[in-house]
C-alpha cells in the first residue's frame, strides 16, 4: 500500500456525525496550504438528523473514494457517532482491491476494525480534518502523522518525550489493532469483530465514567481476550472521571485489571482524544518492551 505524501490528494468523508461548515474550510484551506489536494465526499455537506447524510450517502462516499484511482488516501473529518449504522452497506471487495490510507480515530474504530477483518487493510489511528487541523491545529500532532505516514524503517514512538509507563518487564510483539474501546466493545462477537490471537491490542476512550470503563475490561476479560492478546496499550482516557466518591480511580481500574496480568502492558501512551496525538498504524507489527519501557514499530 502506497503512503501518501505532499501533492497527494486526501478524500474528506464523514461517516458519522454532521460537520461544522466553518471548521470544514478551514481545515481544507490547512491542508491545501501543507501541499495536499482535496477532494470531498457528498456526505461532507450533508445532515441527516445528527449524522453527515443518511447512511446509504456515508457509505456510498467511502465505496466510491476506494474505487476512485484519482485519490490517494482517505481521511475522516471527524467521529462521533454513526459509523457501526453502515457495516452492512460497504463493499468490501472492491476496498480489499483498492488498498488505500485510511485515517481516523474515535468513532472510526468500527471501520477500522471491518476493514482489517474483511480485507486485512492496515489502516492509520490519526488525526481527522476538522478534529485536527482546522483553526490553529497542534503542530506536534501534524508533524508526527506525517512522520509515520512516511515511515520506510522501524522506530521507537517518542510519545512527546512522556514517559510510558508499564506493569512489567515483560515484552510482546504483534499486529497493533483496537481503537475507541466503546466503539469496539459494541462489535465484540459481531462478524466484524477480530481474531485477538497474538495481538497487541490499543484501547483509548473520552468522557466515560471510570465503573463503565471497568465493566468493559472486564467484558474483554470475561470473554478472553487479555489471555489471547499478545500486550495492551493502554491510550489516552480524556475526562474518564469517577460518578461517585466511593467509585475506583481510573488508575486503580487499570491496576486491578493488568498489575498481575502476565502479558507486556504499557499506558499514558498520548494517542485518542489529546492535544498532541500520536499516529498509529493499525495492522503494523508492534513490539512492547517492558524492560526497555519502550514500543517499536517494525517495519
Amino acid at each position: 500500500m502506497k503512503r501518501l505524501k505532499k501533492g497527494d490528494t486526501i478524500g474528506l468523508i464523514a461517516p458519522a456525525s454532521s460537520v461544522n461548515r466553518e471548521k470544514l474550510k478551514e481545515a481544507i484551506k490547512n491542508l491545501e496550504e501543507l501541499g495536499f489536494n482535496i477532494k470531498i465526499g457528498k456526505s461532507v455537506e450533508s445532515v441527516w438528523y445528527s449524522f453527515a447524510g443518511t447512511d446509504e450517502d456515508r457509505a456510498k462516499d467511502i465505496n466510491n473514494f476506494f474505487q476512485d484511482r484519482d485519490i490517494d488516501a482517505i481521511m475522516c473529518v471527524r467521529g462521533g457517532y454513526g459509523g457501526i449504522r453502515m457495516l452492512t452497506l460497504l463493499d468490501y471487495e472492491n476496498i480489499k482491491k483498492n488498498p488505500k490510507p485510511f485515517i481516523g480515530y474515535s468513532d472510526i474504530t468500527s471501520l477500522h476494525m471491518a476493514f482489517f477483518k474483511k480485507c486485512n487493510l492496515k489502516t492509520f489511528h490519526g488525526p481527522m480534518a476538522v478534529s485536527n487541523f482546522s483553526g490553529s491545529y497542534n503542530m506536534e500532532t501534524l508533524n508526527n502523522f506525517i512522520k509515520v505516514m512516511d515511515a520506510r524503517e522501524d522506530y521507537v514512538v517518542d510519545n512527546f518525550n512522556e514517559k510510558l509507563f508499564f506493569y512489567n518487564k515483560l515484552k510482546g510483539s504483534g499486529q497493533l489493532v483496537g481503537g475507541n474501546l466503546a466503539v469496539l466493545v459494541s462489535s465484540l462477537c459481531t462478524e466484524y469483530d477480530l481474531d485477538y490471537r497474538d495481538k497487541i491490542l490499543f484501547i483509548e476512550d473520552i468522557g466515560e465514567s471510570t465503573y463503565k470503563i471497568d465493566r468493559m475490561l472486564w467484558q474483554l476479560k470475561n470473554l478472553g481476550i487479555f489471555n489471547r492478546v499478545s500486550g495492551v496499550i493502554l491510550g489516552d482516557f480524556a475526562n474518564c472521571n469517577k460518578s461517585s466518591e466511593d467509585d475506583m480511580s481510573l488508575q486503580e481500574v487499570f491496576d486491578s485489571h493488568f498489575k498481575t496480568l502476565k502479558k507486556p502492558v504499557c499506558y499514558n501512551l498520548k494517542s485518542g482524544h489529546c492535544t498532541p496525538m500520536l499516529t498509529l498504524e493499525f495492522g503494523e507489527i508492534v513490539e512492547l518492551d517492558g524492560e526497555k519501557e519502550r514500543l517499536i514499530v517494525k517495519k
